[in-house]
């Protein structure tokens, strides 16, 4: 049996591909629901304290830049110039990674449809092979 969890949807647009109307939905997850409790330092911070992070989920695809192909992967948190996602890969604080949004309308931001972002947080999950990482966007 697949788990449950609780969502709303902040954003729904439709999407003219083909014949019939495609749906493009946004969700946002109870965080409790999303990350164990378990003591992974995970205290959800200042962002959730002065309203700059959103918890939300949306898909993106990153990759190393001398790499080109890129993984799926889905927010956590989404600012303005950082975004927070769940990955099983290993990245290294300061790594430079190419990032974009699968549907260039759901950025937080305007700009390119790939950017570039450096690594500033890796959060373990002692319960599971996920790792949360923060990536702050590099100005151009």
């Amino acid at each position: 049996m697949q788990p449950e969890v609780l969502a709303r949807v902040v954003r729904s647009d439709v999407a003219t591909a083909g014949k019939e109307p495609q749906w493009a939905v946004a969700l946002q997850f109870e965080r409790a629901e999303i990350l164990p409790t378990g003591g992974n330092g995970n205290s959800g911070g200042s962002a959730k304290k002065n309203g700059t992070g959103r918890s939300i989920a949306l898909p993106i695809r990153v990759r190393p830049r001398n790499v080109p192909w890129h993984e799926q992967a889905m927010t956590l948190e989404a600012a303005p110039g950082r975004v927070k996602f769940l990955t099983n890969r290993e990245y290294a604080f300061g790594e430079r990674l190419l990032i974009s949004f699968v549907s260039r309308g759901d950025a937080p931001w305007a700009g390119d449809e790939e950017w570039e972002g450096e690594v500033t947080g890796i959060e373990m999950d002692a319960n599971s092979d996920s790792v949360t990482v923060t990536v702050r966007r590099r100005k151009s």
